[in-house]
């Protein structure tokens, strides 16, 4: 996929969450926050070469990269698997809502934003 089309998708994922109770509606939060996250960090990566357009990551660690990435971007990877490590536990488990988790999403999804504004200057 294209950058600008990763960009584009984030934003309608983030546009669409923000109809969400967070609380409520955890479930659609978190997986919205993975979805979003992943569409960041493939334009990212496709701009900074570690990937190519058509080769899309699916998850923060799948599949493997074969090239290093700078720090900022294995922060971003890092924050995103945070992300992604609950979603089992909501969206396939009997985990109960915990409104820490939710504040983990918005914070990690804000850093990885700006990270991702920052590198695709």
């Amino acid at each position: 996929m294209k950058i600008e089309d990763h960009i584009i998708k984030c934003e309608r994922i983030e546009r669409s969450a923000g109809k969400l109770n967070r609380d409520a509606d955890y479930e659609m939060f978190v997986e919205a926050s993975m979805l979003a996250g992943t569409h960041l960090l493939n334009a990212v990566l496709h701009h900074s070469g570690i990937t190519q357009e058509r080769n899309d990551l699916l998850h923060s660690d799948k599949p493997l990269l074969d090239k290093p990435v700078k720090p900022e971007i294995a922060e971003m990877m890092r924050r995103l698997k945070q992300i992604e490590d609950l979603r089992s536990g909501y969206l396939r488990g009997k985990t109960a809502w915990q409104a820490t988790h939710g504040d983990l999403c918005v914070d990690n999804m804000e850093s990885i934003r700006t990270t991702a504004h920052e590198l695709l200057r």
